[in-house]
């Protein structure tokens, strides 16, 4: 169950990080601002995805390096502090020497957001 005090900054610190959840589906959303969209049934499915524990691997490492060992290249950028894909994980993911994507380029910037747009806070 989410609990939103996990994310207060108040507790923040290595052992419990903020945690960002901009591309998450959660079943409240149903109950409150998003309200509208739970007749196609949103909340049942949030509910399903929560209880889901058979998940697949989300890729498959040997498939990818074999793609881009023969045939194919890879380009990625990576944001420092992009808030819906951990850097760290990108970082293994694209490491040299025996990451599943060490033969794609990466840009590793803060240039841009996650959404490619320059964005200013004023």
């Amino acid at each position: 169950e989410f609990d939103y005090r996990i994310t207060a900054p108040m507790i923040d610190n290595d052992d419990c990080p903020t945690l960002f959840f901009g591309e998450m589906v959660f079943p409240w959303f149903a109950d409150g601002d998003f309200a509208e969209v739970s007749g196609i049934g949103m909340k049942a499915l949030a509910e399903s995805l929560s209880q889901k524990e058979d998940w697949k691997p989300l890729y498959d490492a040997d498939h990818m390096r074999m793609v881009l060992s023969s045939r194919s290249k890879a380009a990625a950028a990576v944001y420092y502090d992009d808030m819906y894909v951990d850097f760290d994980s990108c970082m293994k993911v694209t490491r040299r020497g025996g990451g599943p994507l060490e033969k794609c380029k990466v840009w590793i910037t803060n240039e841009y957001q996650h959404s490619g747009l320059r964005d200013n806070g004023a």
